[in-house]
């Protein structure tokens, strides 16, 4: 009897193991399964879920190393993405990466050149928007053109700032006017671009 109690719990746990569970809910999104078609969860998935509760109230974004000592978090910043056009939207800076990814090494069985390795890589940049849903209707996974400003008005009321550094910080000012005006013009011409100019499909 204990055997045969034994073999009866064997054949449920592998009954069992024919039912896959996932760890959150979600859609399941490009599930291209035929016949003979060998699946593993490591090497190749059947299919990828998407979780329905997702990181959708952040976006990421990469910037040249020189800007890694001027991007700081609470900077505002405004995006545009191709999937809403005509929209440019405030944003706040909530996070910097503080490693590059460009300069990780991982032991392999050769010798890495690094001169080989010439291209710069991003500081990583996290952002939230500034208003609450503000980023509802982009699609995640969207591109994204984005710009950080900087605000110089508190420095520019300091009365011991000379001549020279005043006319400098205002200069970094206009140049944020200027950046954020061309972000708008790419705003109004990206739907131009891709639906006339390319042809679009």
């Amino acid at each position: 009897r204990a055997s045969a109690i034994a073999a009866r719990d064997q054949a449920q746990v592998e009954l069992d193991l024919t039912e896959v569970f996932a760890g959150t809910d979600g859609t399941v999104e490009q599930f291209v399964l035929q016949p003979g078609d060998y699946v593993s969860a490591i090497l190749r998935p059947a299919g990828i879920i998407v979780p329905d509760v997702s990181v959708h109230y952040r976006l990421q974004a990469g910037y040249d190393q020189i800007s890694a000592q001027v991007i700081k978090p609470g900077m505002l910043a405004e995006v545009t993405c191709t999937s809403i056009p005509f929209t440019v939207i405030p944003m706040v800076v909530v996070s910097v990466q503080d490693v590059i990814a460009s300069g990780q090494l991982r032991p392999t069985d050769e010798l890495i050149d690094i001169a080989a390795r010439a291209r710069p890589g991003t500081i990583t940049v996290g952002m939230e928007p500034l208003y609450e849903g503000g980023i509802d209707k982009v699609i995640p996974g969207s591109q994204c053109v984005s710009n950080v400003y900087t605000s110089n008005h508190e420095r520019l009321q300091d009365p011991e700032l000379s001549g020279l550094q005043r006319f400098g910080l205002h200069v970094i000012d206009t140049t944020g006017l200027v950046h954020a005006f061309i972000l708008r013009i790419h705003a109004l011409l990206l739907p131009v671009r891709t639906l006339v100019l390319s042809g679009g499909h």
